[in-house]
């Protein structure tokens, strides 16, 4: 009736793209195998009977019915069992807007851009970071930035350890090294969250979380190995424990990472000592349960808050970094208060501490500001240090600019418009940033009363 003629018929060499791409996971092994000689044909059979069927799929959401439904159908019917055991669907790649990236909109990101100016493995592992399970990626040239800068914390943590590097006192079996050397806390640490990090990792990676798998290796390295470790380490870097704990970790790390970020672990790996042809053909790191110690990892977290929050003391009142000051410590337990006394040293060191007290008495001292800790009270000394005065008035200043920001920040997502037009990530951030600010609001304020 449309083109006024019954001289119709279907060609005869054409099949449906879905239909035919129904029969792909066995037809890729030349099924059926009558057309080939015996050896091709039990060659064929052998590899269907490994690869079929396979683990998992990863497709998109709008194709579920059209292929991955129709490949399990086929392959009921034809090799008696389902193709695959698992179906990862990705999200849909969106514009920093919301909007589908597409050529049509102009809105696409070029990845050969993106390697040119990030780098392959920046594009690899922002992309990774940023995708939710099942959820759509909104995307700017921005978002890339994180994955520069990690390649560059572990190619520049790296290079300090080989320049750091003696080969001659690295060349141990890590698990007998743990059982024979008395570690220091450091060190027994580093093991510990390192092993931890890798069984999240794994369970991340086995639950198909691969977002999460990245953003752990992420802190790990960055706010542990490097923040912390690395830093803690320095002053006594040489050291045999030190050299070998600092080298195995990097190490495992590079090779659990390699999925993600092949190109630079590959080479570093290379000037690292090492074993075998590549790190592509290395096992990932098995989890030594042995060394993981979650009391340990709680007692370090707590030497580190307290480092941490001697230093907010300190730049709240803009001490400058080379002046020495006292602070005086209560602890609440005794526990804690024989931990704190243990490792004086280390917050001495790296809070850059003229003297470091322990109270009896949680009764504050005079021309202090504090901080609070888990049961754990902090006074840094500012007698002589400080313009009062002065110090109270710059405090006023930034209390009132810390009132308008959260006072902006709160019409903007009390706006209706803008919860309605604006991306969820984005709204998520402001409320986010709103805690954050509301928090230092609280702090400051404290300390604004403690100044007098």
């Amino acid at each position: 009736p449309v083109c006024n003629s019954n001289n119709i018929y279907q060609d005869e060499d054409v099949l449906d793209t879905w239909f035919s791409s129904w029969l792909w996971p066995f037809a890729t092994f030349y099924w059926p195998t009558e057309a080939q000689d015996a050896r091709r044909r039990a060659q064929s059979e052998e590899e269907l009977k490994y690869f079929y069927p396979t683990s998992v799929l990863v497709t998109a959401p709008e194709i579920i019915f059209f292929w991955v439904a129709r490949m399990i159908m086929a392959g009921m019917e034809f090799m008696k069992d389902i193709p695959f055991r698992d179906v990862y669907i990705h999200g849909t790649v969106r514009d920093i807007e919301g909007k589908k990236m597409s050529k049509s909109l102009g809105n696409i990101i070029d990845p050969l851009e993106v390697i040119d100016e990030y780098g392959a493995d920046a594009l690899r592992f922002s992309l990774v970071s940023i995708t939710s399970q099942g959820q759509d990626v909104f995307l700017s040239k921005e978002k890339f930035e994180q994955g520069r800068n990690f390649a560059n914390k572990i190619w520049n943590a790296s290079r300090f350890i080989l320049m750091n590097l003696d080969a001659s006192l690295i060349r141990v079996d890590l698990c007998e090294f743990f059982k024979i050397e008395n570690l220091d806390i450091i060190n027994r640490w580093i093991l510990s969250r390192f092993y931890s990090t890798l069984k999240e990792v794994n369970n991340d990676l086995e639950n198909y979380k691969f977002n999460e798998a990245a953003n752990t290796l992420y802190g790990f390295f960055w706010h542990e190995f490097c923040d912390w470790y690395l830093e803690l380490i320095k002053p006594d870097i040489k050291n045999k424990q030190n050299q070998v704990i600092m080298f195995k970790v990097l190490e495992k790390f590079l090779r659990t990472l390699h999925p993600f970020m092949p190109f630079i672990t590959e080479d570093i790996w290379q000037r690292l000592p090492h074993e075998g042809e590549s790190i592509m053909v290395q096992s990932i790191p098995h989890i030594q349960t042995q060394m993981i110690d979650k009391k340990l990892e709680k007692d370090a977290q707590l030497i580190f808050e307290a480092i941490t929050q001697i230093r907010n003391l300190r730049s709240s009142i803009e001490i400058k970094p080379d002046l020495k000051v006292k602070v005086s410590i209560y602890p609440h337990a005794k526990a804690k208060y024989k931990l704190l006394r243990e490792n004086a040293g280390l917050i001495k060191n790296l809070a850059k501490l003229e003297d470091l007290e322990l109270l009896d008495s949680s009764k504050r001292p005079q021309a202090t500001i504090s901080a609070i800790i888990e049961d754990v009270d902090i006074y840094l000394h500012f007698a002589g240090l400080v313009d009062i005065s002065g110090e109270q008035h710059k405090m006023r200043e930034k209390l009132n600019s810390l009132r308008e920001i959260i006072k902006s920040k709160e019409l903007r997502i009390k706006n209706a418009e803008f919860i309605k037009k604006a991306p969820k990530e984005i709204v998520d951030k402001e409320k986010e940033s709103i805690a954050k600010l509301n928090d230092e609001l609280r702090r400051l304020t404290k300390m604004s009363n403690e100044l007098h």
